[in-house]
């Protein structure tokens, strides 16, 4: 096609990308930090020394904090300043626990409130969850995984379930305590959700039920084997 003065309509740039704040490489760089164990459970964040291995500001390492508190990878504590949250066994139980009479309710909704499509997404959810076991791709195969529950969550039309359950910060609280359940595989993690779809399918309310406070409760007793007994008293160490 030709405008009025003859020239060609063709494609001579491409959108820039759009601007993206410093924090958000801070926060993305301190997060993968924590999660992959290079900052460990109570230790300190030292804004001035991440910000020159970054070649920043601290006021970026600062705002990306802010975001990691409100993750609740991170907390304050007097005189000590920003430290990697300890998984605290009494926490995960509570945590977990939670989620499972949240979603045991989600799910005796969605067993019969969900519709085709509802089923037919969290099938591709687990069909996702299993592309990322085959590539080892621990923190996608998460994201699916939340999003499995979380659209479980959504069929059952419950808004204030939902609600609630995103309340709990789903996404760093799965993502945190699978990389201790040492005894599951990506694939186990992958194929423990199909008992759940299966009941779902099945319109089954007391075995959707059941079957999503067990998969829940287990998980999080692995968790609990693996997690070390919280230092006594840690708040008043330097």
């Amino acid at each position: 096609m030709r405008d009025e003065r003859g020239i060609g309509r063709r494609v001579i740039a491409t959108p820039v990308e759009p601007y993206r704040p410093l924090y958000v490489d801070a926060y993305r760089a301190l997060r993968d930090a924590i999660l992959q164990g290079r900052l460990r459970p109570g230790e300190r964040i030292v804004e001035a020394e991440v910000a020159r291995q970054m070649a920043i500001s601290r006021a970026p390492i600062r705002e990306a904090i802010r975001k990691l508190e409100h993750d609740g990878l991170v907390e304050y504590h007097p005189r000590r300043g920003a430290v990697i949250v300890r998984l605290s066994p009494a926490e995960v139980r509570d945590v977990y626990h939670v989620r499972a009479h949240l979603e045991r309710y989600a799910a005796r909704l969605a067993a019969t409130r969900a519709t085709d499509a509802d089923l037919a997404a969290l099938d591709r959810l687990i069909a996702e969850m299993r592309a990322c076991a085959a590539r080892d791709d621990l923190e996608a195969l998460i994201t699916a995984d939340v999003a499995f529950h979380e659209q479980i969550c959504r069929a059952s039309g419950s808004r204030r379930t939902l609600q609630l359950w995103n309340s709990l910060n789903p996404q760093c609280w799965t993502l945190l305590t699978s990389l201790r359940a040492t005894e599951y595989t990506l694939a186990e993690i992958a194929e423990r959700h199909v008992p759940v779809l299966a009941a779902l399918q099945a319109r089954d309310p007391e075995r959707a039920e059941a079957e999503i406070a067990r998969h829940i409760i287990e998980l999080a007793e692995t968790v609990l084997g693996h997690l070390a007994p919280e230092p006594a008293n840690s708040d008043a160490k330097g």
